[in-house]
């Protein structure tokens, strides 16, 4: 029964109580003037009115005519007065958005801005090192330029102070410091950036420290051992025929994911020139990388160690009793490797010095160094070791430090003694931190300095040994902050600007202006690689011998989406699902499925994770491939201070990991209990169901099969169609997507840049746990097999643009329509919510706007794309393929006056993805555009194509080289 015969309110699902039913009596007596009926409604629509009044009809007035409605009500629209420049700013045009190039994290990337304000990250495809990719986090940077609770000044002794009096204090307090003044860094990529921090060490007889809250030390450390040189490798998956990884998460969290998942896919296309490679991945958790190998065996660290050395043993030719549970993963390891010498990788992520070592050792003797691993002079680069910082902490509590800085980095919350690093501070007189944010670390200081935003800032980065990547600002400062940079060279009474000394460093070397605008440059063609040693590794073998401790292991890991905690005040990346558990806004604890069951435990179920120095309450997640006597926590939650989002938000797991001597920080070196609490904590999952029970959504077979028949595993009966519409016209442009399920490795970039990109809204926690998440693109993840082991599969899914769109049929109003371009539009003033098309979508990829979500932060608003309209509640919403980049597309080629070209048009989602080819897009009525080689492609197949539905979005099978 309609609300319409019932109540005099509005029948839509805004809530908002419009007399509505006041207005339709309006309208059926003509009580309204008729001029304004006849401006409002077409002939036919006006003559309409005298037809028996129907819910339908009523919805079609309301569809197309809403703006006549006094519903206009109920979204009160402030004024805002648009002032003209005063001044023209030179390369600005209202409208027309400029991109600048800069770098994140070091990730080459261009910086979309309208009207000064940076909208919008894309890849810069001018990189030899990332080709145009991104990641979650680099997507989500931009929102964090604009988080209102960013510190508005200077401070000294929690008083807000001018820059000049700053500086002033400060000098004074480090000149009179009674012992060595320590400057904390994370790992310095910037030679710029190194040469100034010199200049401030010199003039103060200071020392520098460099800290990772997530380290990955031991690399470095065995490059220094086995090679002479303390860096980090660099990888070239692309040349690698077979890769073996141990607990290496290197295409989510170690390392330049980007950079390696860039060249680790292009080796995942099976019309490679030299074939698929294999991956076989062990590891004690599930993790992303592991979740596409083509081998995944969960196997406990100790279990790990004993296959690292005996593989070592089996290259040799030594002898090595290995556990029996773990020989037939040694046997196919060691056969794959001495098959292709020269032409492998292994590759751990254990920050233990000595598991480095013998993992050096391995890729010395498959002579893969200088092939597909490199260890390289790096032009300029600061990179620390573990003990340096805990030997810091020792000499403050001895009274031996007078001041420190504390620049970019958060030691009093990651720092895994947190109360011994706290008490040793309250020691010093002069602590000083940079922190753009509140934060622990600044809570500790009574000098505060913050920094700017990277996207307010000048820097230069080596994000390879090869190449530069340039770091310009796209706005001024929107705070009262300074570059860290310019905080040292005023305190070192250094003459000029921060970017004077970038210009003068590589003027020198480069033509300035061009890598100004490219953001890229090759520094050197042909970095100096060094040769490995020849080593002794029997101390280091001895060491991993070692018996295992008693009791559940605890591993401690990097989410992909908020990693050491730096951004996890950033609403889009806690609303990421995880690729692993499809989990958002929380930390939990990782246990085995054998383990729940034996414990009656259930996901969900709060538990208590213990050892003898730190605990933590969290709920369980029962996750598949975890190894049974092995619990997981990711670090970055915990924050006791932060702004809104972070603050208190899970559980701080940092104080977990141990140090252990020559071991360095060991993030696995904790054994401990699970305790039940009797409590249970929904969880914030966007995905409850994790088999496709014997349906085929993602179709896939092996490589040895593919090369059999291209066909293989698309081999599917075509149904017989029934057409009870006629075809639409497919004239003039038809745009298509085609989803290469092989590259995808389910990163969720694109979620993100989607995010971004369309002003999808952030729901918070509890709208998650109530099934009411926004994001217009998703990312399912199936399992198959034994739960212990399984094989993951990742399947975006996003509205597929039907030729016989299911919601079309169903619209009472024509909010849902067929373009000329084959595109399923969604037409928002018409919308009035019922939902029809949600339930009669059989891929589930609409989202329904539940509430008018806060846009009240002035700041937060700046981060909002012009060109797509910010949806109000009651409104239903789902992928556009970013129609308002294809009219761009459209108009740049007839401004220009030619056609468009493939390639001219680049969604959101394609445009993020940091493997190659795996999301393509394109006109498939261009017999030369890419999507329409990949639409001919036996691979080629739609989801659930027995409904006769006809998606624009197609998939390419997947392959696993088994």
């Amino acid at each position: 029964m309609s609300n319409l015969e019932n109540e005099n309110t509005c029948g839509t699902s805004c809530g908002c109580g419009s007399n509505v039913q006041g207005y339709w009596q309006d309208v059926e007596n003509k009580v309204l003037p008729k001029e304004q009926l006849a401006n409002e409604f077409s002939k036919d629509e006006f003559d309409s009115f005298s037809v028996e009044k129907t819910r339908r009809n009523f919805l079609k007035i309301m569809g197309f005519s809403v703006s006549a409605l006094p519903l206009t009500g109920c979204i009160k629209i402030p004024v805002r007065k648009a002032l003209p420049y005063i001044e023209k700013v030179d390369n600005l045009v209202p409208g027309v958005p400029n991109y600048y190039a800069s770098t994140f994290n070091n990730v080459p990337v261009l910086v979309k801005t309208r009207e000064g304000r940076p909208i919008k990250i894309e890849g810069n495809e001018k990189s030899m090192t990332t080709y145009g990719g991104t990641c979650a986090q680099t997507q989500a940077s931009v929102l964090s330029l604009y988080d209102s609770g960013r510190y508005r000044a200077p401070m000294v002794d929690g008083k807000a102070v001018e820059w000049d009096e700053f500086d002033t204090k400060l000098k004074k307090a480090l000149k009179s410091a009674d012992g060595e003044i320590v400057v904390v860094t994370p790992p310095m990529h910037s030679p710029t950036g190194i040469t100034v921090l010199g200049k401030f060490l010199e003039n103060y007889n200071a020392s520098h420290v460099v800290y990772e809250a997530v380290s990955t030390s031991a690399m470095s450390s065995a490059n220094e051992i086995t090679h002479g040189e303390m860096t980090h490798s660099e990888y070239d998956f692309e040349k690698a025929d077979v890769v073996i990884g141990l607990q290496a998460d290197f295409l989510g969290t170690l390392g330049n994911s980007v950079a390696n998942t860039r060249q680790y896919s292009k080796r995942r296309s099976a019309k490679h020139a030299d074939g698929m490679n294999r991956h076989i991945q062990v590891e004690a958790t599930m993790s992303m990388t592991g979740s596409n190998a083509d081998y995944r065996y969960t196997k406990s660290l100790a279990d790990q160690n004993d296959i690292l050395l005996a593989t070592l043993a089996g290259l040799e030719g030594k002898k090595y009793k290995a556990k029996s549970e773990n020989i037939e993963i040694i046997k196919q390891i060691l056969g794959e490797l001495k098959a292709n010498p020269g032409k492998s990788l292994v590759i751990s992520g254990v920050n233990d010095t000595n598991v480095q070592v013998i993992t050096n050792k391995i890729n010395t003797l498959l002579e893969n160094y200088g092939k597909t691993i490199f260890v390289r002079k790096k032009l300029s680069e600061r990179l620390g070791k573990d003990e340096d910082f805990e030997n810091l902490v020792d000499k403050i509590n001895q009274g031996k430090v007078g001041a420190v800085i504390f620049a970019g980095v958060n030691p009093v919350y990651s720092y895994h003694n947190q109360e011994k690093l706290t008490k040793a501070l309250k020691k010093i007189k002069t602590v000083v931190s940079t922190a753009s944010a509140p934060s622990e670390t600044a809570k500790a200081a009574n000098f505060l300095a913050p920094e700017n935003h990277v996207y307010e800032s000048w820097s230069d980065t080596l994000v390879s040994s090869k190449e530069l990547s340039l770091t310009q600002p796209v706005i001024q400062p929107l705070f009262g902050s300074r570059m860290v940079s310019e905080t040292l060279m005023s305190l070192a009474d250094m003459e000029g600007s921060f970017y004077d000394q970038i210009k003068a460093y590589w003027s020198q070397s480069l033509e300035w202006n061009q890598v100004l605008h490219d953001g890229v440059a090759i520094v050197e063609e042909n970095p100096t690689t060094y040769v490995a040693k020849n080593i002794s590794t029997g101390a280091y073998e001895k060491a991993l011998q070692t018996k295992a401790g008693t009791g559940l292991q605890i591993i401690t890991y990097e989410k992909y989406a908020i990693r050491n905690g730096d951004m996890a005040n950033n609403p889009w990346l806690q609303e990421l699902p995880d690729p692993v558990t499809k989990a958002t806004w929380d930390n939990y604890i990782m246990i085995s499925p054998a383990l729940a069951k034996e414990n009656s435990i259930k996901s969900g179920d709060v538990v208590k994770l213990s050892t003898l120095k730190h605990s933590v309450t969290l709920p369980v997640v029962v996750q598949p491939g975890t190894e049974k006597a092995t619990a997981a926590v990711a670090l970055g939650y915990g924050h006791k201070a932060g702004g809104k989002v972070s603050k208190n938000l899970g559980a701080n797991a940092y104080p977990f990991v141990e140090y252990s001597g020559s071991r360095q920080l060991n993030y696995a070196g904790s054994y401990g209990k699970l305790e039940k609490t009797g409590k249970f904590k929904k969880l914030a999952l966007t995905q409850t169901h994790h088999s496709m029970e014997g349906r085929d959504i993602v179709r896939e077979t092996t490589f040895a099969e593919y090369k059999k028949n291209p066909k293989a595993g698309n081999e599917v009966p075509k149904p017989k169609m029934v057409h009870i519409y006629p075809e639409h016209k497919k004239d003039g442009h038809q745009w298509a997507m085609a989803i290469n399920l092989s590259t995808c490795t389910g990163c969720s970039s694109c979620i993100i840049s989607c995010n971004a990109e369309n002003n999808v809204p952030v729901v918070g926690r509890q709208e998650v746990a109530n099934k009411r998440d926004m994001h217009w693109l998703r990312i399912d993840r199936y399992y198959k097999g034994d739960e212990n082991q399984p094989e993951v599969m990742h399947m975006p899914m996003l509205c597929q643009h039907c030729e016989n769109a299911p919601c079309e049929n169903v619209c009472p109003v024509l909010a849902t329509v067929h373009s000329s371009d084959g595109l399923n539009q969604q037409v928002y003033n018409r919308c009035v919510g019922t939902r029809y098309c949600a339930n009669n979508c059989p891929y589930k990829v609409r989202r329904f706007n539940w509430f008018n979500y806060d846009h009240s932060d002035e700041y937060e608003r700046m981060v909002l794309n012009p060109d797509v309209s910010v949806r109000s509640r009651g409104i239903m919403e789902k992928c556009s393929m970013c129609i308002q980049r294809i009219q761009d597309g459209k108009l740049k080629a007839k401004r220009e006056r030619r056609k468009l070209q493939d390639g001219d048009i680049k969604t959101a989602c394609q445009q993020s993805c940091p493997a190659e080819d795996g999301i393509i897009f394109g006109d498939m009525n261009d017999p030369n555009s890419k999507i329409s080689k990949y639409l001919e492609d036996e691979r080629k197949y739609a989801v659930l194509e027995e409904l006769n539905v006809q998606p624009r979005v197609n998939y390419l099978t997947k392959i696993r080289n088994k």
